[in-house]
């Protein structure tokens, strides 16, 4: 009874109690497992993506010459695109930092274009349906001031929503009526930051998506191979924006439970 006693303290014209550190460190355990349990969700999004890109693999032919004329009439390789096809047969790392988007590249399983190299790295053989896309990424990076801006900030804003994780782990010392500084107002919105970083990924995805299939139109691809070119990169899209949802759930619940078990009680 007196360890709680000297915990009290007057604030604003209540009276509040501290919270311990064994309150602490249960928030931290159950927040940390509220975390890694929504992030098991993200499979259950990108499954269909994957399920559909296997199915795809003997559909290529029906894809990769009109990805070629899609290529050409882009005018892209006038300024210095290039095409890199992967498979398993090649023995070397074409990106070496990417071991894991080199097997999937090579599988057929994804594809990828590089800013820096302004090449898109794909399986011809087997993945041309991801191609169009991909050249929609070219196009933003390319040929669009806002496409290549939107590319540009990706890698800020997945910082940002990453520390928002950590931010939302964070005690709350103050009572929540507290006058707040913006550090505590960064804590409160933490779970919006972090979903706002996460806009110019799923912005620049659409963007390259809504090129891909316009120039794929302009190329011939036929009104049914559209219509499934539009399904599919529906399924991709998807992809980004549950990581996106579950990433600002992730961040929400994080900064909930911590809240709920560092933020002084209010006795009276």
């Amino acid at each position: 009874m007196s360890n709680r006693i000297d915990n009290l303290y007057s604030y604003n014209g209540g009276i509040y109690e501290r919270r311990s550190r064994v309150d602490a460190q249960a928030g931290f355990v159950l927040a940390t497992a509220a975390s890694a349990l929504l992030y098991k969700l993200l499979p259950s999004f990108s499954n269909p993506f994957l399920k559909q890109m296997k199915n795809e693999h003997s559909k290529n032919y029906l894809y990769r010459d009109v990805f070629m004329d899609a290529i050409n009439m882009s005018g892209l390789k006038d300024k210095g695109l290039k095409i890199r096809h992967m498979d398993l047969s090649q023995a070397e790392s074409v990106l070496p930092p990417k071991e894991v988007v080199n097997y999937d590249v090579k599988s057929g399983l994804n594809a990828f274009f590089s800013p820096f190299t302004k090449e898109i790295y794909l399986n011809l053989n087997k993945s041309t349906i991801t191609g169009f896309h991909e050249l929609g990424h070219a196009m933003n990076n390319m040929s669009s001031f806002a496409g290549k801006c939107l590319q540009k900030l990706r890698v800020p804003g997945y910082w940002v929503a990453g520390s928002m994780g950590t931010i939302a782990l964070f005690s709350r010392r103050k009572p929540k009526d507290a006058p707040k500084d913006a550090f505590d107002k960064i804590q409160d919105n933490c779970a919006l930051i972090a979903v706002a970083g996460m806009v110019p990924t799923v912005a620049e995805e659409a963007m390259a998506s809504a090129n891909g299939i316009k120039i794929a139109k302009q190329a011939g691809l036929k009104q049914d191979l559209i219509k499934n070119l539009k399904k599919f990169y529906g399924k991709a899209l998807l992809s980004y924006v549950g990581y996106a949802a579950v990433t600002g759930l992730s961040v929400f619940a994080v900064s909930k439970i911590t809240e709920a078990f560092t933020r002084p009680k209010k006795i009276y």
